[in-house]
């Protein structure tokens, strides 16, 4: 809070302080409410504000907060109502409060008459009461009309520049959208904002603001950024940069079996890095082991973090993401190729394996559009589980489909009885009740509604889980199973016998499949650069990974939180295991919902997110 400390120190100062204060000019004091007030009452709200004043300068600002909202209750007609309305704004600030030191400076500022010098003082207050909300910041200080101190105008400059240097292209885009742009700071972000239109290649709507700016006579570096994009040029530091290195690090000194697969990863970054940007960019990739050990992999991502590397692969496991995430001081973007969680990592960090919201809402719909009645769940006690199966019930919930209970394992289990057969003892319980049956009753299978297990599982529960859910002989009791991508994952129909995976309902990423247009133009770019011919797909996550970090390096801005913003703004990225989004800084295939017959996955039309009574 060092603008809001600079702030409160030369507002100390100024005539704004003081009881009944005129302001600079002469000007008449601030009143909050227009009405008769006795000589008495005047002096009692005067010394109420002494009282107020003398708590703020002591810090005891609860205290004074108190004592300005007395005033204002009982003299808002006094000539200090005003001073203590704004005194009670700086307190809030000074308590962190943005929204109520927001809200009683607003008050105060519509007191004012137009032109009214003390209105500078006050927004600039507002912007330092925002701190850490530069967009908030940045509209505050637009709404300046007047600066006319000198000194004054320069720590308003630079309060400027720094919240606009904090926000994204689109985040300036939008201030500039709703704030006023006809006051005297408004060239600063409107220079920086041409620059960033002449590189998205918006050369005309660039120029024609460059050329606005220079008629207002910006000056210093916002005045070079104009004059270079009214020649339809960038400046000399916001040309792309087409030279720069990112790293991978990967656990091939760990395990024999980790290791091994860890240089299958390596093999596909290598040939992403060779491969998807051609010229004019250079880019050389940097290999570290991190041994599969989560404080190593801290270590070296702290060490990589001070050298300026562009972006980062790697660290395989949630554990060694969360600690890399966490070494980072400047937030330099991080692509996981296996982690199935970023939480707490940071900002700037992605997953290729992470929840699919989408997924989940999707198959929540495809239950509703089978008139399910009710689903019991069953999955891993992991973030990444609980996320889907979050979204799957608040959807379901919506179309009228109950979830009648949720069975957790924990990570690594390999016998469920007790969370198939918790399953299915809730959804039988729930189909008795709600036929008004006994628990002796007999079922007839023509009684029977809908129901089905929604099962958001991983690749490798799916071996136990298919099998034991079998053995059970769920599937004579008209239960139908429902997932998530784990049970379309290419091993998984490999390794099980179809009798164990048809009828299942799941999502499969789009373009995943044998035949896809990225999945065959990867195994094209690996055989001619490898020379040898292509295995394992495991190459193929490696490759997906390196392949996103580049193209949201692709414009050349190269500064973490560039990097980040165009990680964040990637959209329709065919790879060769999907097709990538990002979709409210989460890093999501797309998907759709197929049923599996035969190790085949055959797409079903799902509704869109249409209302559906309950049952």
């Amino acid at each position: 809070m060092r603008s809001l400390a600079w702030l409160c120190l030369a507002l100390s100062a100024c005539q704004l302080a003081g009881p009944g204060s005129t302001g600079p000019g002469g000007l008449p004091p601030v009143v909050v409410a227009e009405a008769p007030i006795s000589r008495a009452e005047r002096e009692e709200a005067a010394e109420l504000y002494r009282s107020a004043e003398a708590s703020f300068a002591a810090r005891r600002f609860p205290e004074a907060l108190r004592t300005t909202t007395e005033l204002l209750e009982r003299f808002p007609a006094s000539d200090v109502s005003g001073d203590a309305l704004f005194l009670s704004a700086r307190a809030e600030a000074e308590l962190g409060a943005s929204e109520r030191a927001d809200a009683a400076a607003e008050r105060y500022l519509a007191l004012l008459e137009p032109g009214d010098p003390r209105a500078t003082a006050v927004r600039r207050l507002q912007a330092a009461a925002w701190d850490g909300s530069p967009a908030i910041q940045l509209d505050r200080l637009l709404r300046i009309r007047a600066v006319d101190d000198v000194g004054e105008r320069a720590e308003a400059e630079a309060a400027v520049r720094a919240a606009t240097e904090a926000l994204t292209a689109d985040d300036l885009e939008a201030v500039l959208a709703t704030a006023p742009v006809d006051g005297p700071l408004a060239p600063i972000p409107q220079a920086v904002h041409a620059v960033n239109l002449l590189e998205r290649g918006e050369e005309e709507s660039a120029m024609l603001l460059a050329q606005s700016v220079l008629e207002r006579g910006v000056t210093g570096l916002e005045r070079d950024f104009a004059e270079s994009v009214a020649r339809g040029e960038l400046p000399e530091g916001r040309r792309p940069v087409r030279s720069f290195q990112i790293a991978a690090v990967l656990p091939t000194g760990g395990p024999p079996a980790l290791a091994d697969y860890a240089r299958q990863l390596a093999e596909g970054i290598e040939l992403a890095v060779a491969t998807v940007l051609a010229e004019p960019y250079q880019v050389s990739l940097l290999e570290l082991d991190d041994e599969g050990d989560p404080e190593i992999g801290a270590q070296i991502m702290a060490e990589l973090d001070s050298t300026g590397v562009a972006g980062v692969i790697g660290f395989l496991e949630d554990r060694a993401l969360l600690s890399a995430g966490q070494a980072r001081q400047r937030g330099v973007t991080i692509v996981s190729p296996t982690a199935r969680s970023t939480v707490g990592a940071g900002e700037g960090i992605y997953a290729l394996e992470g929840p699919d919201p989408q997924a989940a809402t999707a198959i929540a719909r495809y239950a509703a559009s089978r008139a399910f009645q009710r689903v019991a769940m069953v999955l891993p006690g992991s973030p990444h589980a609980f996320e889907e199966a979050y979204v799957f019930q608040e959807e379901a919930a919506r179309l009228g489909v109950s979830v009648v209970g949720t069975f957790s394992y924990e990570p690594g289990e390999t016998f469920f009885e007790t969370q198939i057969l918790g399953a299915r003892n809730a959804l039988r319980a729930a189909e008795i009740a709600a036929l008004g049956l006994r628990v002796g009753d007999t079922l007839r299978v023509e009684m029977l509604e809908p129901v089905g297990i929604f099962l958001p599982i991983p690749p490798e529960d799916v071996e136990y889980l298919a099998t034991q859910i079998a053995h059970f002989a769920l599937d004579t009791l008209a239960i139908e199973l429902i997932g998530t991508s784990g049970w379309t994952d290419p091993g998984v129909l490999d390794l099980l016998q179809r009798r164990y995976t048809d009828g299942v309902v799941a999502t499969a990423p789009v373009g995943s499949t044998a035949g896809s247009p990225g999945l065959e133009r990867f195994r094209e770019a690996y055989e001619q650069y490898f020379q040898r011919t292509l295995i394992s797909t495991t190459p193929a996550i490696g490759y997906d990974a390196a392949l996103l970090l580049l193209e949201a390096l692709r414009p050349g801005r190269i500064a973490p939180q560039e990097v980040r913003a165009s990680f964040s703004a990637l959209q329709e990225v065919e790879g060769a295991t999907g097709t990538f989004a990002v979709v409210d800084d989460r890093l999501v295939r797309q998907t759709r919902v197929v049923r599996i017959q035969n190790q085949a996955l055959i797409p079903i039309d799902v509704p869109g997110p249409a209302e559906r009574e309950p049952f």
